[in-house]
């Protein structure tokens, strides 16, 4: 039994919570919001710039910066988008012109650009859509709820993906047994990833317990089993599918941050429940 690094993990762990707490208790405020938005926004050019550091097609040192800026302006515009009704298409109008930005880079390039634009476009949509995602969930339109609801909802995706993993991880780690995708993360294992998936169950429900005492904010007992389910289930998905990205570029971390590995490594699992629980919202809210 090992636990690497678990020292630096649970350090970074109660930095991230303390400040995602601060930023939570003012996120109404103006001034927060653009606070909460560049920080966002700052993840994703981070996180942009390591994807591009694992797909080694991507390269010209302009090019780059453009792709990293292109990600953090959709992630802005997303933020913009919740505004005002008026501002809904901005993100997708954002998207539709990096496109074409990225096509005009290569009308002087044209060996090898069909891989290029294909890994350009999946960066955008891999890290951008999601993460943009999560500031329409934490303002999400809701004007019965004062928004309180947007605010539950994340706290309810930052908390049922982050018991997954550390479910996932624990587990492993503790009981061992056959691999859940040897090829791809060895240190993954099936009892691990049971694991996650039935906290992530438990803790969905807890939030459905909790919810009669948040004003404004329905969450009905179905809804959480199943969505709770649906998370712990696409979570690891998200993190397999990150790993696999790894070990085609052959690497162990997507970065080398103390404790962390890289903002990839961190927002992997993330990247994949983010859209699940703003689906939910916009269904279940319609």
């Amino acid at each position: 039994m090992s636990f690497q690094d678990l020292t630096k993990r649970m350090t970074w762990a109660v930095i991230s919570l303390l400040v995602l707490g601060l930023l939570l208790l003012f996120f109404s405020h103006l001034f927060m919001r653009w606070v909460i938005t560049l920080f966002t926004a700052g993840l994703g050019a981070l996180a942009m710039w390591e994807f591009m550091c694992l797909t080694p097609l991507i390269a010209g040192r302009r090019y780059r910066q453009c792709l990293i800026g292109m990600a953090a302006v959709v992630i802005i515009g997303f933020f913009i988008s919740t505004i005002h009704p008026s501002y809904v298409c901005l993100p997708f109008l954002l998207f539709f012109l990096s496109f074409i930005a990225i096509f005009c880079c290569h009308f002087r390039e044209i060996k090898g650009c069909i891989a290029v634009i294909t890994q350009s476009f999946f960066g955008l949509i891999y890290i951008a859509l999601p993460l943009g995602l999560i500031l329409k969930i934490l303002y999400f339109p809701n004007s019965s709820s004062n928004g309180q609801e947007g605010r539950y909802f994340l706290v309810y995706l930052l908390s049922i993906t982050k018991i997954t993993d550390t479910g996932a991880y624990f587990g492993g780690r503790l009981f061992g047994g056959k691999k859940l995708a040897a090829t791809i993360s060895p240190g993954k294992t099936v009892v691990g990833g049971l694991t996650g998936f039935l906290l992530a169950v438990v803790l969905s429900l807890l939030f459905y317990a909790i919810n009669p005492f948040v004003s404004g904010v329905d969450f009905p007992f179905w809804s959480s089993l199943w969505l709770g389910a649906l998370m712990g289930i696409i979570g690891q998905v998200g993190d397999l599918a990150e790993s696999l990205l790894k070990r085609d570029a052959n690497v162990k971390d997507s970065n080398s941050l103390p404790g962390l590995g890289g903002v990839l490594d961190m927002l992997d699992s993330l990247l994949f429940t983010t859209p699940i629980v703003y689906l939910f919202l916009c269904v279940s809210r319609s």
